[in-house]
């Protein structure tokens, strides 16, 4: 007996487990697997750090069942576009503006992508997953400003969607407007390889995207040289890419936040640091950073967390440990080896200080990988983490 599954099944089981999987629920590598299988946020991706990794294959898979079946994703898959238009379809606004505008979701996804390849993926941030996971950064116990703020996008996109039923997934979304340009391109092959002349068009695809490649590419170059970079010392996740990229390709999805088992990543809130505003934040206040745990970069959708094994972890370097002396119980003759005991990476020693009788911790810069672990268990604060000379 043959079994046909209707689009509305489909798409609400795929709500479901979209916001089951992006709830900090302690599923390891598979929290916020979702962001994964946008295409927009994967291209952006490759095309910044010109690699790919193996997860990389669900945005790819998305993105070739697209050319043969138009707007796939929206159709089946995309929690946000489902919840908007529930919203939309409740909604008594008679406010059709969204008919009267052009098609801005092409633009935008051509813009970000052409500034992608001059350095800066532009509009990534735009992309309805990102969005979507953005809002469950709340639920992880980091409860602030910031993340009441990142828990305010999807509502806010909902919001939009019953004042101006329809507006989103039609005309803006820049996921969608992706996909509206592989429906366009696989239409145009078909015409050429049927020899039918296309329709000479004012606002051709072909003139459109000529016009928005220009001027993502133009944007590319520009605008980081109008952007003051980041003067912000702080500690990131292991194996951060450098904060100019590391800012400008993290989408503040919190996956990294989520899944972190010892809860040291939180949202940087230094509202004077606009460029890594919200970006992921190493806090050493009731945990450190595991040598057995790599979860923050198998859950990184951009790359913005390189990918790393447990094994690599003694060759990642998040900071450094600075010991203050005047602090240190062992400095003031008084028994202590908490901080050596901690260090899983033999950065700990404790040797003859000048004063007779004396013996002081000694920190080795070459072996500390600034996990935080000599921090936390010190029991008189005497040991502070500071990050890369680097940032």
């Amino acid at each position: 007996m043959k079994i046909v599954l209707k689009s509305e099944t489909v798409r609400i089981v795929s709500t479901l487990a979209a916001f089951f999987l992006a709830l900090p629920l302690g599923l390891k590598g598979v929290t916020g697997i979702y962001v994964w299988t946008s295409p927009f946020i994967m291209l952006n991706s490759v095309i910044i750090l010109k690699s790919f990794v193996v997860l990389n294959i669900l945005g790819i898979t998305v993105l070739l069942v697209t050319i043969f079946k138009s707007r796939f994703f929206c159709r089946y898959m995309c929690p946000s576009g489902y919840c908007c238009d529930k919203v939309s379809g409740i909604s008594r606004s008679r406010i059709s503006i969204h008919k009267k505008m052009p098609p801005v979701g092409t633009w935008l996804a051509l813009v970000s992508l052409a500034a992608a390849l001059a350095g800066i993926p532009l509009l990534i941030l735009l992309d309805p997953l990102a969005i979507f996971h953005g809002t469950f950064s709340i639920f992880s116990g980091d409860l602030s400003l910031v993340t009441i703020l990142s828990f305010s996008g999807f509502p806010l996109l909902l919001t939009v969607n019953y004042i101006f039923p329809d507006i989103w997934c039609s005309r803006i979304c820049p996921l969608g407007g992706l996909q509206d340009i592989l429906s366009d391109i696989r239409k145009r092959t078909i015409r050429i390889i049927n020899r039918k002349v296309p329709v000479n068009d004012a606002y051709s695809p072909a003139r459109r995207f000529f016009l928005a490649s220009g001027l993502g590419l133009i944007s590319g170059f520009a605008i980081p040289k109008l952007i003051s970079p980041s003067r912000s010392q702080y500690l990131r996740p292991p194996a951060s890419l450098e904060p100019a990229k590391f800012n400008i390709l993290c989408i503040r999805c919190g996956n990294c936040i989520k899944t972190c088992p010892t809860k040291i990543i939180t949202h940087h809130a230094d509202y004077n640091d606009i460029t890594s505003w919200m970006t992921p934040e190493i806090e050493f206040i009731n945990g450190y950073c595991l040598e057995t745990c790599n979860l923050c970069s198998t859950v990184c959708p951009t790359g913005s967390i390189t990918q790393f094994s447990v094994k690599a972890k003694d060759r990642i370097f998040m900071g450094s440990a600075e010991l203050n002396y005047s602090n240190c119980l062992l400095a003031h003759n008084k028994e202590c080896d908490r901080c050596l005991a901690a260090c899983k990476y033999d950065a700990v020693k404790i040797v003859p200080a000048s004063r007779p009788l004396l013996m002081t911790p000694e920190i080795d810069q070459k072996k500390c990988v600034g996990c935080g672990a000599c921090a936390v268990i010190c029991p008189t604060s005497a040991i502070n983490m500071t990050p890369p000379l680097s940032v």
